[in-house]
């Protein structure tokens, strides 16, 4: 029997699979794909004469854009033959296809550029006898593609730039607008001095059709004229008030342009002196452009608006005055400031007129009153960030926030008034908008520093329901200066309380009160008794130094007396105590203090040291080299990397400078002894599956931790060098080389796709060494030798030529030490899991668990493959893939890390008798990028890497409760 199973293992069977597909329709092809040569597009264009109806033709002209061969020699027969049946078509999709097949022909690398002039000409011949408003757009957008390829013909450009002026007398809209797209891309910039005026009239021109009517014409205009301003013709600011004139258009899309064109000229001649809109006073035209663009932070559409608040933010030499005025409260009726009757009569006073006519007027209907009489210059940016501020759409909002903040870091004065509107967004509903005002109000920490009345506005929200809102605000408390001691008070109280709620805000509080002791040594100093509640006469109790808002406390009162001394003489011995401790395990929070010998001396001695970080380098390599060097036979070996692998272990724990390679190396000889192990001690596994399932189940087991190790060395490590990688990918070779013979010689399982891969990954390897030339192992070296010389490379023949390789390989040393790698590696914060709390759940409903994680060392390409890992107690395990939104990159410490704020969606189907564990994990799914592994070995997960230990929670579905 044991022959027969053998037998059916080293057969060689062809499967297939059947599935049922929807239909699929069928389109007639023409030519065969198989007849393509390099010729082929000439030949395809030979069998256009033979086709009668236009469908059989714009299917040979599709192909041909599909699949474009040809060589340059053909260009010349192409090109002629397609002009000879554009004049005898009469279908207009005909035409524009044979435009789209010489725009490519032209645009291609093999066309040489005698041969693209020969097209252009061609073209520009061809549309002479055109009157199709499309076929002629269609041509003109030919040209301008041949036009770009040819960049470096000036003489080119122009023609072609003369000869879309001359089409843009047809005043057909599409024709128009291709016309002006040509202009504006090849309008040649640098042109010889006496030729100057050309670009002066061409400006002209395309200022005339800003009042064509069609809409798309007028805004394509605006855009051609921006266009040509950046790449150097650059506008008259004569052009200025031309704009302004046309600037309430009643179409979206010109208002928009035009509002690109004053920007443009606002940014450009800013201290230029143009006559105001209300044609008497002279006025900085960055002003004057500023204050017209304010005038549509009210315009009906949100996009103009959005728009409007974005161009703002760009005049950065707008004046101040000018710029205080956005955010003005007065009185306004329709953007115009409503005067008193007091002032009015002033006024009439000063005139010699009657006082009553003065008075009469207050109710003057507003269609009365003369247009002329309103200047708009003076009152056109009187609020205009208000009602962006206060607009419904949160695309404004945002906008509006973003332009402020880029004035404000020009203008501290501005900064100043800004930000109190900025700290009254913190109260928005979106949250997005609530982060805007939140990173902007820390941009302008160097303006002012916060009022009592500001810090109650913050404070009132800080304990949002968002992460990242919470951190950004302790960012806000660490950047800018309190101005008193009730603030900070105030702030370290409900930080303390934010901190007992949120405990997975630990580490950005904690920076935030490292920061705030640095900012106000001489407002702590005033705080000190209060804080650590020490009483003139009685010894209070000792705080414990692990409850997290003491420690809070203390970084705070430690990082102010780095600045003032005078702190020091008030800490009691106790904090002394807790000093030393706390220096010790958070050196990056708490600073070194001169405490005048008051200081533990034997904790100081045991601080690492630079030394004692080389020292573990030191040791590490004497380790590496005395398995590198060590001769006899493969058991010395063996047992001299069991011993080293303890130490290794070890020394990863105690220096955590060296714990990134200590523990790759360690996981490289615990990989070793694992393989030596299977080969050694299961000898009878790989040549029959007729032994015990007991034994069978070991080596199994003992496969697939090895293909675990293996992934986790790929995966799991950043920062690996060259050499290191190498030495991983051929061990990985080592890894499935051994699955391939287990899964041949003692399972009836099929080793096609396995032996596929193996291969796969053999060339891989291979050229992935000589590409960096690097030397290769002895069993990689063999592998490769022995296979290339086979004919067939059938999963039996290649797992029998593996086997005697593999037992006769020998253990490899692992890389040298590199200081650089890192493993990654995640804590969970939340939930907290334990048998104290039972989750409770209907059976078949979807209870969200909140998971708060911190992941270090995590490679961004790496992120794709997190997967949040639920393992219920009868052993199913669901693998949710977390949205990128809720991981986010966190700079607060040395070693920057990702965190993970997310829902853990447990549910299950049926009810349980009583509660269960279920395991909450973070884990690597590598089931896309390792998919033949994934399979081999049920109902092990051998591609499902883990990053943590699980968290157990108490969960207890009930029954559905049904309605009477």
């Amino acid at each position: 029997m044991a022959a027969v199973l053998k037998k059916r293992a080293l057969a060689e069977y062809s499967t297939q699979v059947l599935e049922q597909q929807p239909p699929v329709k069928k389109l007639k092809c023409l030519v065969k794909l198989s007849a393509l040569t390099a010729g082929a597009t000439l030949s395809l264009v030979n069998t256009i004469g033979g086709r009668k109806t236009p469908n059989e033709i714009i299917q040979i002209l599709i192909q041909i854009l599909e699949q474009l061969q040809f060589q340059d020699s053909d260009v010349s027969n192409i090109l002629i033959k397609l002009s000879d049946h554009f004049k005898l078509q009469t279908d207009s999709t005909v035409k524009m296809l044979i435009f789209s097949v010489l725009s490519a022909i032209g645009s291609s690398d093999e066309t040489s550029e005698i041969n693209v002039y020969k097209i252009i000409d061609e073209i520009i011949t061809l549309l002479k006898e055109v009157k199709s408003q499309k076929i002629k757009t269609s041509g003109l957008k030919t040209l301008l593609a041949l036009g770009k390829r040819m960049n470096h013909d000036m003489a080119l450009h122009l023609r072609l730039t003369n000869y879309a002026k001359q089409t843009l007398e047809d005043y057909r809209p599409n024709i128009t607008c291709g016309s002006l797209e040509v202009i504006g891309e090849l309008m040649p910039v640098k042109i010889p001095q006496e030729s100057l005026e050309i670009h002066s009239e061409m400006l002209k021109l395309i200022g005339s059709y800003t009042q064509h009517y069609n809409a798309k014409t007028r805004s394509n205009a605006f855009n051609t004229m921006v266009r040509l301003h950046d790449r150097g013709i650059r506008l008259n600011p004569a052009v200025y008030l031309d704009v302004c004139s046309v600037i309430n258009d009643d179409n979206e899309i010109v208002r928009e342009a035009a509002l690109n064109v004053i920007s443009v000229l606002g940014n450009y001649y800013p201290e230029e002196r143009i006559k105001g809109t209300n044609g008497e006073e002279m006025a900085r035209m960055s002003d004057e452009a500023f204050e017209n663009i304010c005038n549509f932070m009210t315009d009906i559409s949100y996009r103009i608006r959005t728009q409007a608040a974005k161009l703002l933010g760009t005049f950065l030499s707008v004046s101040t005055s000018v710029l205080l005025k956005t955010l003005d409260q007065t009185l306004m009726s329709n953007l115009r400031r409503k005067r008193t009757s007091i002032e009015r009569v002033w006024e009439c006073l000063a005139k010699g007129t009657a006082m009553m006519s003065a008075l009469s007027t207050k109710d003057t209907p507003q269609e009365m009153l003369d247009a002329h009489q309103v200047s708009l210059v003076s009152t056109g940016a009187s609020g205009a960030y208000l009602h962006g501020l206060e607009d419904e759409f949160l695309e404004v909002r945002i906008a509006t926030i973003s332009s402020m903040c880029s004035l404000a870091t020009r203008h501290s004065e501005f900064a100043v008034v800004a930000m109190e509107f900025l700290v009254d967004m913190f109260n928005d509903e979106i949250e997005e908008v609530r982060l805007i005002a939140i990173e902007s109000l820390v941009k302008l920490s160097y303006a002012s520093g916060l009022r009592d009345d500001q810090v109650e506005i913050i404070l009132a929200v800080i304990e949002d329901s968002s992460s990242v809102v919470r951190e950004g605000l302790h960012n806000i408390f660490a950047s800018f200066e309190l101005l008193n001691q009730e603030g900070l008070m105030m702030c370290t109280n409900r930080l303390i309380e934010s901190l007992k709620k949120y405990p997975e805000d630990k580490k950005s509080i904690w920076n935030c009160m490292k920061n705030l002791g640095l900012r106000h040594p001489i407002l702590t100093l005033a705080l000190v008794p209060e804080l650590l509640a020490i009483h003139p006469m009685f010894e209070t109790p000792e705080p414990n130094v692990e409850e997290p808002s003491y420690v809070s406390v203390l970084i705070l009162v430690f990082n102010a007396a780095s600045k003032c001394n005078s702190i020091i003489s008030l800490l009691e011995d106790k904090t002394i105590k807790h000093y030393s401790y706390l220096k010790d395990i958070m050196p990056h929070l708490v600073p070194s203090l001169q405490l005048g010998g008051r200081v533990s001396i034997s904790l100081v001695e045991l601080r690492p040291t630079a030394s004692d970080s080389s020292k573990s380098l030191e040791l590490l390599q004497s380790l590496i080299n005395q398995v590198s060097i060590v001769k006899g036979s493969t058991k010395v070996k063996i047992s001299l990397l069991e011993t080293f692998y303890q130490n290794l272990i070890s020394l990863a724990q105690l220096d955590h400078s060296v714990n990134g390679t200590a523990e790759l190396s360690a996981l490289y000889m615990h990989s070793q002894l694992l393989l030596n192990k299977v080969l050694n001690n299961n000898n009878k596994t790989f040549y029959s599956n007729a032994v015990s399932t007991h034994q069978a189940n070991n080596v199994r087991t003992n496969i697939s931790q090895l293909l675990q190790h293996t992934l986790k060395m790929q995966y799991l490590f950043v920062g690996l060098s060259v050499q290191e990688l190498a030495s991983i990918k051929q061990f990985k070779l080592k890894v499935i080389s051994l699955l391939l013979v287990y899964i041949v010689n003692a399972t009836n399982q099929s080793a096609r796709a396995l032996c596929h891969y193996f291969l796969t990954q053999l060339e891989d390897t291979i050229k992935y060494i000589t590409e960096h030339e690097l030397q290769l192992e002895t069993f990689t070296s063999i592998v490769f030798k022995e296979l290339s010389q086979l004919e067939e490379s059938k999963p039996g023949i290649v797992a029998k030529l593996l086997l005697p390789i593999l037992q006769n390989s020998e253990p490899t040393p692992p890389p040298k030490p590199n200081t650089n790698i890192k493993m990654c590696k995640v804590i969970i914060n939340r939930p907290q899991g334990g048998p104290d709390t039972t989750h409770k759940l209907s059976a078949g409903l979807i209870l969200p668990i909140p998971l708060n994680a911190e992941l270090y060392s995590l490679q961004t390409d790496s992120s794709s493959l997190l997967r949040l890992k639920i393992k219920y107690p009868d052993q199913q395990t669901h693998l949710i893939m977390p949205s990128k939104n809720h991981l986010r990159l966190v700079n607060l410490s040395s070693e920057p890390y990702y965190l993970l704020d997310t829902n853990a969606l447990i549910s299950h189907r049926s009810e349980w008798s009583e509660p269960c564990f279920v395991e909450l994990s973070l884990a690597f799914d590598l089931t896309e990028t390792e998919g033949a592994l994934a399979h081999v070995l049920p109902p092990t997960q051998p591609c499902i890497v883990d990053l943590c230990k699980p968290v157990k929670l108490k969960v207890h579905p009930k029954p559905v409760r049904r309605g009477m």
